[in-house]
């Protein structure tokens, strides 16, 4: 499964489906990022702050990282490596039809195995999801290359065949096995075919599904200010260019060989293109500011190697920033909309919020909270980060975890977390 992990995290250009933390400032905050993202990653959040820059220029190269894992890593692992499946049946089925053949091992590792795969069939997955981006504020406008992914991993159960049926390939039949007992008894080939593991094995009913959305973004954004009575309004728009590189397909269960998963992922890929509209807008009165921003409103289309299309919904967001002081700002995102994931059943739907200390242009500190309203399995996820450096070079390190766990190896690893590494360079007022 290690193999499977950094296979994904080096072919994955698999880019977003859901409203992905994006940008140093955010991530630390909780994801907050609607009302109080500043400069170039304005135009990402919510382009109407551009109207609001602090500074005439902003430059920002950034790359993350982040993971999400949900019941499919640790009993994955066990399948293969620990309870070693494929070779287990093969012994099971070498020893048809003579009961009390198979050692002691060999039957503690069915069961493993067995009970391995019915905790799969509840439900599970693993996403990798990469950030990149490089992008340029100038006064109202912006302009960037944003590179947001997703390649997600899941293995496919078909529950009706978990049963221990075996065709002797070489005295002909069927046969059943025992392991409680260590016994055999004769079958047919329809009770082969409609339960047996090792048919849905063999004929891709049971699997593990790779599937990968990469999408690179090239916006062109621009925001207008009005002025209305005690209050500022202003509203942002991004046009953009969206190439999208898709990736599909299936893998035994019995084998995750990171050679076979990367070739399957060259030999399975698609590239289309798509342009895409977001739409923001910023009320500001005093020192709180109200923003709403729409992304993805036109709702692009991108191709599968299979013919299929994936339809990126428009996704919703709120949020509101207030100055408490000179050098403390608090922020607050919520998802209006529920946001697809890879994982299947699993959907997002975020809120979250920050605090972040800058007293001055040389330091940021930053700590927040988000929590998915949609599902429990990740808990609440603490982030924080931190800037540091001169106004026009400046290095800023962010990072989530979740405070809910697994295990793999019996070590434990949050179900989600993210890092984010950014370089920026600021001029004028």
């Amino acid at each position: 499964m290690k193999k499977l992990l950094s296979i994904a995290l080096l072919t994955s250009l698999g880019f977003a489906i859901e409203f992905q933390p994006l940008g140093f400032k955010s991530i630390g905050m909780g994801g907050a990022g609607v009302a109080t993202a500043s400069g170039s990653n304005a135009a990402y959040y919510n382009p109407a702050l551009l109207a609001f820059h602090n500074y005439d220029a902003e430059f920002n190269l950034e790359m993350g990282i982040g993971v999400r894992e949900i019941n499919l890593v640790d009993p994955l692992d066990k399948i293969v490596n620990t309870y070693k499946l494929s070779d287990t049946i093969d012994t099971i089925e070498n020893h048809a039809p003579f009961s009390g053949t198979n050692s002691k091992q060999t039957r503690d590792n069915i069961q493993g195995a067995l009970k391995e795969i019915y905790k799969l069939s509840l439900g599970n997955g693993a996403e990798i999801e990469p950030t990149a981006s490089f992008s340029a504020q100038i006064e109202n406008f912006a302009l960037g290359v944003y590179g947001l992914g997703e390649i997600e991993s899941n293995a496919v159960i078909n529950r009706q065949h978990l049963y221990l049926i075996f065709q002797d390939k070489k005295e002909g039949g069927y046969y059943y096995y025992y392991p409680k007992t260590d016994t055999y008894g004769a079958t047919d080939k329809k009770t082969y075919e409609n339960y047996s593991l090792e048919y849905a094995l063999n004929n891709n009913l049971t699997y593990i599904r790779v599937k990968g959305l990469g999408i690179a973004e090239v916006p062109l954004s621009y925001a207008h200010k009005f002025s209305i009575k005690n209050a500022d309004l202003s509203i942002g728009i991004n046009l953009k260019y969206m190439e999208g590189i898709t990736y599909s397909n299936i893998l035994s269960l019995e084998n995750t060989d990171s050679d076979k998963l990367n070739d399957s992922l060259d030999n399975n890929k698609k590239v289309s293109s798509a342009i895409g509209v977001d739409l923001g807008f910023l009320l500001r009165a005093d020192k709180i500011k109200f923003g709403l921003v729409g992304k993805n409103l036109n709702s692009p289309k991108f191709d599968f190697y299979d013919g299929s299309k994936y339809t990126l919904s428009p996704m919703y967001r709120g949020g509101v920033a207030v100055n408490l002081n000179s050098w403390i700002t608090f922020a607050m995102d919520i998802d209006l909309s529920q946001n697809n994931t890879f994982i299947p059943g699993y959907k997002s739907q975020y809120v979250g919020g920050g605090f972040d200390i800058h007293p001055g242009s040389w330091i940021s500190l930053r700590a927040g909270l988000k929590r998915n309203m949609l599902q429990d399995e990740e808990g609440n996820i603490i982030t924080g980060g931190f800037g540091l450096g001169l106004k026009w070079f400046q290095l800023d390190l962010a990072g989530e975890a979740s405070t809910k766990s697994g295990t793999y190896e019996g070590a434990s690893i949050p179900h989600y977390f993210k890092v984010n590494l950014a370089l920026l360079s600021r001029w004028g007022n």
